[in-house]
């Protein structure tokens, strides 16, 4: 039941204002939403309407510090003659103005209790009998995120429409004897990190409505400035032509460039047939001497009729300290292996497996996606506002990854990362902005011989309290359903260890569950 529903703006307005967003945003406007669900407890003595009351109110606050976000996410007009910023669909916040559509604030109730939903943190991460090998799994498929996020459409969503829409989206869902509060964006305006940006500020500043005084926020003040991503990239990206030579250095990095335009003709599903064609500039104005090159997509490894499951895996501290040993000790193995370099290894091994495709000479990828942040020159803050982020891949005949041992499959992923310097980065940026169009391009993929990773690592997502108290007993990123997505976070339980969200076709789920209980 929906209890009320409006827009929000921010406490004190500021002048209206024109912000272009950066070469990276432009890339990932076709993603979906960046979100996240946070399930808690509520105590006994909070009621409910104090509760909503105290979100709302310090929401408004907090959205002060993030005027933008309840603009018009807009496409920039487009200008031949113009910067890099105004050329063809490259999207343009615009906010300050008395039309700005605000922030969708939907308060709605549903009569289930959080043990309904889903177990306790301690429970998920014990569900099964976890060994030193064996991790903890959660099958999470009655797990039902729409229940939690608005249904209606972000503005951009499908790449045309805008006019009215939000660009961010709140719902508070009054569950019996606790509460829920869902966060889903537009992802060019905000990735996971610049989401936990704003959620440990509107923390903050909850708490302090309920007389708490915590000592200061879990992050620092942000940093909206699209420009100073733009500014890293290397060469004349405002010129009317590439440099070659940077382009050259762009394309022998490991992106893989798989085009949208050419998706149906390649066997891809007709429903993406819109968002394509709203991503095409007019026929007449396409030139098609500029558009970039591109890979075939493997469509047919993406099968969209097969259901896919959704599991929470819990790997402990100490299981974690011994897959980076093990790394460490192998045969050739780099020394400097992290944790989650030792722990990706593993999973992709482990899903390959879990596909059957030990005896298969196609290629599978592991596609990683990286933060742009600590990657470029100068280096930009933690709370650089945004989605600076791109898709890098490790890949291999399905085989050999099946036989590889840990390490070497953890030193590819090392090295994979370790080559994106100041200097390729500079160089990947000039190559996107000189983009026909920035949604063309996907640098990763799903279906059975693909993984998607990302990480969410190091934003601490369970020291998120709006009350004084209160940890949350569940955290969901959102996710599409969808064969191949693996998302990666700090656990709840305060052993050390990380848990893995992990989406896979549900033969493939069930031989990955059944490789870690014999």
């Amino acid at each position: 039941m929906v209890i009320e529903s409006t827009r929000l703006r921010p406490a004190n307005q500021p002048i209206p204002t024109s912000t272009p967003l950066s070469i990276l945003d432009a890339t990932v406007v076709r993603f979906t939403p960046t979100g996240g669900i946070w399930i808690f407890n509520q105590p006994t003595d909070l009621g409910q309407k104090t509760l909503v009351d105290n979100l709302r109110t310090s929401f408004i606050e907090t959205l002060s510090k993030f005027p933008q976000w309840a603009g018009q996410l807009q496409w920039a007009p487009v200008n031949p003659k113009g910067n890099h910023t105004e050329r063809f669909n490259r999207p343009l916040i615009v906010y300050g103005t008395d039309t700005d559509p605000g922030v969708e604030w939907t308060v709605v109730e549903h009569p289930f209790r959080a043990d309904e939903i889903v177990p306790t943190a301690e429970e998920r991460a014990s569900s099964s009998s976890t060994t030193d090998s064996q991790p903890g799994a959660w099958v999470g498929d009655d797990f039902d995120q729409k229940l939690f996020l608005p249904s209606n459409p972000l503005a951009l969503a499908n790449l045309r429409d805008y006019a009215g829409l939000p660009a961010m989206q709140v719902q508070i869902t009054l569950l019996r004897g606790c509460y829920a509060i869902g966060i889903q964006m537009a992802h060019c305006l905000a990735d996971a990190q610049t989401l936990m940006v704003f959620v440990h500020l509107w923390a903050y500043s909850s708490k302090k409505q309920y007389g708490h005084q915590p000592e200061s926020p879990l992050m620092d003040e942000p940093v909206f400035d699209p420009a100073m991503l733009d500014r890293c990239a290397a060469g004349d990206i405002d010129g009317p032509e590439p440099d070659h030579s940077l382009v050259q250095t762009a394309r022998k990095l490991p992106l893989h460039r798989y085009s949208w335009w050419n998706a149906v003709e390649e066997g891809g599903p007709q429903f993406l047939t819109p968002t394509t064609e709203n991503s095409k500039p007019p026929p007449a104005e396409i030139d098609y001497k500029r558009i970039s090159s591109s890979e075939p997509a493997p469509w047919a490894s993406w099968d969209f009729s097969k259901k896919v499951r959704y599991t929470q895996l819990h790997f402990t501290g100490a299981q974690l300290s011994t897959f980076k040993a093990m790394a460490l000790h192998s045969p050739g193995g780099r020394c400097d292996i992290s944790r989650l370099d030792a722990l990706l290894a593993h999973l992709w091994i482990a899903i390959t497996r879990a596909r059957g495709q030990a005896e298969s000479s196609r290629p599978v990828y592991m596609n990683l996606s990286l933060g742009a942040r600590p990657r470029v020159s100068p280096a930009l803050p933690d709370t650089f506002i945004g989605s600076p982020l791109f898709l890098t891949h490790v890949g291999g005949a399905a085989s050999s990854v099946c036989r590889e041992i840990l390490g070497e499959t953890a030193s590819r992923i090392r090295e994979t990362m370790r080559g994106f310097t100041a200097d390729t980065v500079g160089a990947m940026l000039h190559d996107a902005a000189h983009e026909v169009s920035p949604q063309r391009l996907w640098q990763g993929f799903l279906g059975s011989e693909h993984t998607i990773v990302t990480s969410w690592l190091r934003l601490r997502l369970y020291g998120v309290d709006f009350v004084g108290g209160d940890k949350p007993r569940y955290v969901h990123a959102v996710m599409p359903k969808m064969d191949g997505c693996v998302q990666v976070m700090d656990s709840a339980v305060g052993d050390g260890g990380m848990d893995v969200a992990v989406y896979l076709e549900e033969v493939a789920t069930g031989r990955l569950l059944d490789g870690y209980r014999s």
